[in-house]
């Protein structure tokens, strides 16, 4: 009986191969005959799923995001409001080699996608997929009493903004912020939400002077 080839996971096995070559080598360095060694296929069967090095690059963007959504959705069982949130921002920033592979196929679309319809609407599900959770993680926080001040939407937003920025600093920077540097902007992005929107109990003791 001929051997049952389960086509989607291969084309996932692909796709990881072209992720650990991007972090390796960076985007320049994917071609058909790396990834074919990567991933332990013939270049043969590597066309008989990505036809050119634009296919893989696709292909790998939609693992990492696969991936990420994976821990996004871990993240949003959190009880805390706080680890919730902290976590589904901190996903879109390159904290470790997975993160950072996703983060330079992503940007290397970012330019590509303005003269590709196909791939600037890849790039917008992202984007919307990412706002949402992080909005309904701040509704979560100002059900626990924080953040009550403050319009979830337009946060989710901001924070989105925020960790995009930190993480074209940290790739593309003449000097690029280091992980705990990445990690220093959240504390302090968080220091100020505490501030702004804090727990009402915490707001009544500080202004009690207890």
């Amino acid at each position: 009986m001929p051997k049952i080839v389960d086509h989607d996971e291969r084309r996932r096995e692909i796709a990881k191969a072209v992720l650990k070559v991007v972090s390796r080598e960076g985007v320049r360095g994917v071609t058909m005959r790396v990834v074919a060694a990567e991933a332990g296929w013939s270049t043969g069967v590597l066309n008989h799923y990505f036809e050119n090095k634009q296919e893989l690059l696709v292909g790998g963007l939609r693992e990492a995001a696969r991936e990420a959504g994976k821990n996004m959705s871990r993240a949003m069982k959190e009880r805390s409001g706080r680890r919730r949130l902290r976590s589904i921002i901190e996903e879109g920033m390159p904290l470790d080699e997975r993160r950072e592979a996703f983060c330079r196929i992503f940007f290397f679309f970012w330019a590509e996608g303005v003269g590709d319809p196909g791939l600037a609407a890849e790039l917008a599900n992202y984007y919307d997929w990412w706002r949402n959770l992080i909005r309904e993680a701040v509704e979560h926080c100002q059900a626990e009493g924080w953040l009550r001040a403050l319009d979830a939407g337009l946060l989710a937003e901001m924070l989105v903004a925020m960790a995009d920025g930190v993480a074209v600093q940290a790739m593309f920077s003449k000097h690029p912020l280091s992980r705990q540097r990445q990690r220093r902007h959240v504390d302090e992005w968080f220091g100020i939400l505490d501030r702004t929107g804090e727990y009402p109990l915490a707001a009544e003791a500080r202004r009690l002077g207890r």
